[in-house]
């Protein structure tokens, strides 16, 4: 899983975003980091295999003007600084942050592949292509290159909104169709202020000040540490002034059971591991209290249970930078319980 931010107001938003992602960085992620902001109709990006010290080492945030913008960091999947999020459209009109996986939906992999054919046919590119695939899930193309799945996303959503002309509509025909475990945010260059998304059985919550609107995966990544929670199967515009949310579809629906028992189990966990990872949580501790086989909730439950945690003063989060897969310097964010 991946981490991620957003926001739009009256603001500077690349320090903005840059402030909410150093909180939630190793937070399952931590590899691979960019930020893409929206300024005078472009986009203007960057991003690099390493974690933010080593973004920090090659880009200046001024560089990035803007009041609206997004910011994510990969988790340690593999690949160059091409397997970085964000990803554009190659008429540079749309730029997209994606968090999640196939999940459940790992047997439909075949429905990104026709998308992303598709693209190739209009005459769309893939900077992220690469001559072999990641891993088996791995998109390949009629041309042989494997790509990014979320740069196909982005590709495509860009190709509906030139026809259609509608951020929301463009986002949803694309999105309830190639169906994935994840939660994207979009930017488009001409449209100033506006933010869209699309969550299928993933985490997105948000928060409104004076300022504008903050968006990320955890409120951790939040001001204050708090925000409220966008339902986990919907597309929507969000931006400072609005909230525009419609169903993202019917055909898959998430099993929004909470069982009891979590903060416990999790906590238990955490004593008997320390220094483990929230994907170890998800997994070990709260995985078998969710039912199996059924597109259940749990990685969202493992947030609030992160966030339960430590707004209680149970638990707290030690970085750590370790060396990825690729080569390059990543963050990651062990749990201990907290000293009684």
């Amino acid at each position: 899983m991946c981490v991620w931010s957003a926001y739009s107001g009256t603001k500077p938003a690349a320090p903005e975003l840059w402030e909410s992602l150093k909180k939630i960085e190793g937070i399952w992620a931590g590899y691979y980091t960019g930020i893409v902001t929206q300024s005078e109709g472009k986009l203007h990006w960057g991003k690099v295999l390493g974690n933010t010290r080593v973004w920090q080492e090659k880009y200046d945030l001024a560089a990035f003007p803007g009041t609206c913008g997004l910011i994510h960091s990969r988790t340690n999947s593999g690949g160059d600084e091409r397997r970085s999020h964000p990803y554009l459209g190659s008429s540079g009109k749309v730029a997209i942050i994606s968090q999640g996986c196939p999940g459940y939906f790992s047997a439909r992999s075949a429905v990104a592949v026709k998308w992303g054919n598709e693209m190739l046919e209009a005459g769309k590119t893939f900077p992220s292509a690469l001559p072999a695939p990641l891993k088996p899930t791995s998109p390949v193309l009629a041309d042989g290159s494997c790509v990014a799945g979320a740069e196909i996303g982005a590709n495509a959503v860009e190709y509906w909104y030139e026809k259609l002309g509608d951020p929301l509509a463009a986002i949803k025909k694309v999105f309830s169709e190639i169906n994935n475990e994840t939660a994207s945010c979009f930017i488009f260059a001409d449209r100033p202020g506006i933010i869209g998304f699309a969550n299928s059985n993933q985490r997105m919550v948000y928060q409104r000040s004076s300022d504008g609107v903050h968006l990320s995966i955890t409120t951790i990544g939040l001001p204050n540490g708090f925000g409220m929670e966008l339902p986990c199967n919907c597309v929507g515009i969000i931006t400072p002034g609005e909230l525009k949310l419609e169903k993202l579809g019917d055909r898959y629906e998430t099993d929004t059971f909470l069982p009891k028992g979590m903060i416990e189990a999790a906590l238990t966990y955490i004593r008997d591991n320390p220094g483990r990872s929230l994907a170890n949580v998800a997994d070990f501790a709260l995985k078998p209290l969710f039912p199996p086989d059924t597109l259940n909730f749990r990685v969202g439950a493992s947030y609030r249970v992160l966030e339960t945690l430590l707004a209680e003063n149970l638990v707290k989060l030690v970085p750590e930078e370790r060396t990825g897969r690729a080569g390059a310097p990543g963050t990651v964010f062990k749990i201990y319980a907290a000293e009684p």
